[in-house]
């Protein structure tokens, strides 16, 4: 019998049976205004410059474990980050390999730092602060690592709802598609201490307009500062798919700042009393992750004149993923702006999709701004929210009968998976993922002025073939982590 036992117990300690261990926290990564010369992101073709600093800029982090896989999550309070730093940060935290991967996403935030380098002093050149840059990428991988070493072991509870839009977010661009869902993932300590919430809702934060010269989280930053106040533990946001143009609505007369922080403090309090309602995971949470590449071609006429910027985050690669030589990346601008690239003359880029599943809840990442009918559809009115479908008087509306019919990505998900967790601007920013029937664009070297009824999208997307190309990679994804046995 004592032989029998030792056995059981080395089994035991053999076998996988490890629970979920998880540690966050925040990280300060608001420019240094007297060190470095920042531009502001979003808004035009040129950058602002700072006045000051109204609220802290913050990457929120979150580090899981089951014993097998470790993942890092991280939202960050810039507008972007490109793939390459990306990947840079993957490489100096360590979270790269077999059984390791590191999720970065940002809130696309207006009122941070250009981290894109396309907000500088003139259009055409960088506003990246090159030391800040760094620095902001060499203080995440340092949090990270330590996070390591402070796992605690955690129950999952998670949740989704949906949300009423009314004087929080609208949709700018027609058809009117408002993604009410709001999800809530709680990681709790053995004695039911927050250790992190993450909340998932789609919304641009934009409250603070482009005369604001302050940096500012925009709303994200009141939200989980309520949120962290209320729980004692982090608070990530992390934001969904918010092309088309869901946008904040804004009480007219009101100011910004108070804007930002009522469109917070309302989100959050909605999180709260979601994660109030959440019951725990009873099954031990298992923890796995998935991610597929894909090559996409630049097809955006401005793009391709500017090509250089575009390299700041990106290697520039033919169809068949082999990198270019760097003189191209000077000479095809050229022969653009002259007599214009052949489609098989045009460069591609490397980015992707991503997927993360913890018990019962599934986060899949999209590089950019995904319009959120491509994810629910809508396009029969049901997600409109008060406002009309089709605007009146809107001189070029979309032509409905060509939208593309269900199932739509958000019913593919899985049916393992209950809370659903969509996650744009996700370890790339590859601008606007525009519907196909509805990609509208000048024929001319700057796509200018815009076609009208709303079609400024499509001059800030990398071009029509990156959705069909990244939907049927999260289909691929999704097949992929679902053929996974459940542990």
């Amino acid at each position: 019998m004592a032989i029998l036992a030792s056995l059981v117990a080395l089994w035991a300690g053999l076998s996988p049976a490890w629970g979920l261990s998880a540690a966050a926290a925040k990280v300060d990564i608001t420019p240094d205004l007297t060190r470095h010369r920042i531009y502001m992101a979003g808004f035009g073709a040129a950058g602002r410059k700072p006045k000051g600093v109204h609220d802290p800029l913050y990457a929120r982090l979150l580090v899981l474990r089951d014993g097998e896989r470790t993942v890092g999550v991280v939202g960050l309070d810039i507008l972007g980050l490109y793939r390459d730093d990306v990947e840079d940060i993957r490489r100096l935290s360590g979270l790269s390999g077999p059984g390791r991967y590191l999720f970065v996403a940002a809130t696309h935030d207006h009122s941070g730092p250009d981290t894109l380098g396309l907000w500088g002093p003139v259009p055409g050149f960088s506003g990246v602060a090159a030391a800040y840059h760094r620095e902001m990428k060499e203080k995440i991988a340092e949090a990270l690592r330590k996070l390591e070493a402070q796992l605690t072991d955690v129950s999952l509870s998670a949740d989704q709802d949906q949300l009423d839009s009314r004087e929080l977010c609208t949709d700018s661009r027609d058809p009117v598609v408002i993604d009410p869902d709001l999800a809530v993932l709680s990681l709790r300590d053995g004695r039911g201490r927050t250790v992190a919430t993450v909340v998932n809702w789609a919304c641009h934060p934009e409250a603070l307009g482009r005369d604001n010269r302050l940096l500012t989280a925009d709303f994200p930053g009141a939200l989980c500062a309520d949120i962290e106040k209320a729980t004692g533990g982090a608070c990530l946001y992390l934001n969904g798919a918010i092309g088309g143009l869901l946008t904040p609505e804004i009480i007219p007369g009101q100011d910004g700042f108070a804007e930002a922080r009522r469109i917070g403090a309302k989100v959050a309090g909605a999180a709260l009393r979601l994660a109030a309602k959440t019951k725990t995971y009873k099954r031990r949470p298992n923890l796995s992750f998935q991610s597929h590449k894909v090559l996409i071609p630049v097809e955006n006429s401005r793009y391709l004149l500017f090509l250089p910027a575009l390299t700041f985050g990106h290697q520039l690669m033919d169809a068949f993923g082999r990198p270019l030589p760097r003189w191209k990346t000077y000479w095809l601008p050229i022969k653009h702006a002259l007599a214009g690239l052949r489609p098989e003359e045009r460069p591609w880029i490397e980015t992707e999709v991503a997927i993360i599943d913890v018990g019962h809840a599934r986060l899949l990442g999209f590089p950019g701004e995904v319009f959120p009918e491509l994810l629910i559809g809508g396009y029969d009115g049901r997600y409109k929210g008060s406002h009309p479908l089709i605007k009146p008087g809107n001189p070029n509306p979309p032509d409905l009968v060509h939208a593309p019919g269900p199932p739509y990505l958000k019913e593919l998900y899985g049916a393992r998976h209950h809370v659903n967790l969509f996650v744009g601007l996700a370890n790339d920013e590859v601008g606007y993922i525009v519907p196909e029937y509805d990609f509208k664009v000048r024929k001319n070297l700057l796509m200018t002025p815009h076609m009208p009824g709303d079609h400024y999208e499509e001059t800030n997307s990398v071009g029509p073939s990156a959705t069909r190309i990244l939907m049927d990679a999260a289909l691929t994804v999704l097949r992929e982590a679902d053929r996974k046995p459940v542990l």
